[in-house]
């Protein structure tokens, strides 16, 4: 019987921003992963050097050695350590087996791959670890980068664009959109460096010839380092940045011209149009991706090959089963974000509508924003009263079962979600309604007016930035012994001659909503 492979969508890789590449990791590179973090590797027992197979080979050892099942089948207790190993080095596999997220790995470590994948999951201790690691020239160009980040596209760009529309200047628009520029600019790097990657061939590998119907060669073969994500893919993202750019070409020139001329505002967004109706058809194939029965087999098979090919069978229909969610919920905000570009194209060509009926879109978005922050909050809190109440004298989480960890992470996510919903609906809510407001009465305030609520959310984050920077200093290591130590539980009873085919442990935990 062959073994199944767990294979990537393609659709998704041709619908979400284009991975950093060369350019971008060597940048980032220095600020999150200071020391080189070997942590995964080391965890799979592997060189930093080794091949796919290799990787693959080391898990399923591993899988085999440390699974809490067939420890109890062969009558050994598992303890709590034993479990942590075993939940550490699945993570490990599912990074490094995947060729692109190795390479975010190999440049920025696991806090990277974490902020670059979920960053409402990222572990606060890891983060205060890489902190206290970073020298204090590395501070200093941090703080450096984000005061000429505030200045230049925090400052620069709403001053001028607001002068501008009270016409209190004459300053060109192709100056006042110099920072959206410098950012196309960057961007553009970043996209034809991954267009090269993968044309010259480095990045080669890893992909089954038939997702559906793997081949032993295709579990086996996979000596290639590098991501597979195809040239038709990276091409792809390219053609639709390009079109973003054309689109702002052509507001710039449309804008600039005297308001009597402006009537071709459709051509202006046609760009953006065939830009939307680009994603949109490469997302439907991922919105209808097909969850994969798990075949069971025999039941009465206990093997340790069988117990295998269940497990990688589960993990591939969670992972369509994200795919597919992740799909739609990106069709749902293309619908709405085309809605409203159309109604902004309406009302700029003449319609008879006020503005607050052209931004009814952005009402509807405020509202889910809103309900769903509360939603998340509420989660958070009934994943928290099913956590197991930390015992007298605990002053880590050391003493939390695997259960209770996943609940954690799930109830932190589901936080950092709703704050991140309940924040989102602020900010666009009151910048939409002063939007409306100048839009609807033009002498009603000032234009700089609207850019208040943002400048001042980007002041304080900058403070809070330097706060944290110039205080923070370096953690002391943690000495043997100083956490919790829970009392020992009674060894567990040996399993039965037929345990259940089903393997709880390995599946990998259902995502927050």
């Amino acid at each position: 019987m062959s073994r199944p492979k767990l294979h990537r969508a393609h659709s998704s890789a041709a619908v979400d921003p284009a991975p950093p590449s060369r350019l971008a990791l060597c940048c980032l590179g220095p600020i999150l992963n200071p020391e080189r973090d070997n942590q995964y590797y080391e965890l799979l027992g592997v060189d930093r050097r080794c091949s796919q197979t290799e990787i693959k080979k080391a898990y399923r050892k591993i899988s085999l050695e440390m699974h809490p099942d067939k420890r109890r089948q062969r009558g050994i207790p598992v303890t709590q350590e034993d479990r942590e190993r075993f939940i550490r080095a699945k993570e490990a596999y599912e990074v490094l087996s995947d060729p692109k997220r190795r390479k975010v790995y190999d440049a920025l470590g696991e806090l990277g791959v974490q902020l670059t994948e979920n960053p409402t999951s990222v572990d606060q201790n890891k983060v205060m670890r890489t902190m206290s690691h970073m020298s204090e020239t590395t501070r200093c160009s941090i703080l450096l980068i984000a005061l000429a980040f505030v200045g230049f596209f925090g400052l620069y760009f709403p001053v001028l664009l607001s002068t501008n529309v009270q016409n209190t200047t004459d300053i060109p628009w192709g100056w006042v959109f110099l920072p959206v520029w410098v950012i196309d600019a960057f961007v553009l790097l970043n996209h034809l460096a991954f267009v090269g990657e993968g044309c010259s061939g480095e990045e080669e590998g890893g992909a089954p010839s038939d997702p559906e119907n793997p081949t032993d060669e295709d579990f086996d073969d996979d000596d290639a380092h590098g991501d597979d994500i195809p040239v038709s893919a990276r091409i792809f993202h390219l053609v639709v940045f390009l079109l973003l750019v054309i689109f702002q070409i052509l507001l710039v020139w449309m804008i600039s011209t005297p308001s009597e001329d402006r009537d071709n505002w459709g051509g202006v967004f046609a760009p953006l149009f065939l830009s939307e109706a680009l994603r949109l058809c490469v997302l439907i194939p991922g919105a209808c991706t097909s969850i994969p029965p798990i075949d069971l087999g025999d039941t009465s098979d206990t093997s340790d090959e069988a117990n295998f090919e269940r497990e990688v069978q589960m993990m591939r229909a969670a992972q369509n089963r994200a795919i597919r969610s992740m799909h739609r919920r990106a069709i749902f905000g293309l619908l709405f974000r085309v809605l409203q570009e159309i109604l902004i194209v309406v009302k700029l060509m003449g319609a008879q509508m006020s503005w607050y009926e052209v931004f009814i879109p952005i009402w509807v978005y405020c509202g889910s924003q809103l309900l769903g922050g509360c939603g998340y909050c509420a989660l958070s809190n009934t994943i928290q009263a099913t956590i197991t109440p930390p015992p007298e004298g605990a002053t880590d989480n050391s003493w939390m079962t695997p259960e209770d960890r996943v609940k954690a992470q799930a109830a932190q996510e589901a936080s950092a979600a709703g704050t991140a919903a309940c924040c989102s609906f602020v900010c666009v809510f009151v910048v939409a309604i002063l939007v409306a407001v100048k839009a609807q009465d033009y002498s009603s305030f000032h234009a700089i007016i609207i850019f208040i609520p943002l400048l001042i959310c980007l002041c304080l984050c900058y403070c809070c930035t330097c706060l944290f920077i110039c205080t923070f200093r370096e953690l002391p290591e943690e000495e043997p012994g100083s956490s919790y130590e829970a009392p020992e539980a009674p060894a567990a009873p040996v399993a039965s001659p037929t345990p259940s085919p089903i393997i709880p442990q390995a599946a990998p935990p259902a995502p927050a909503p």
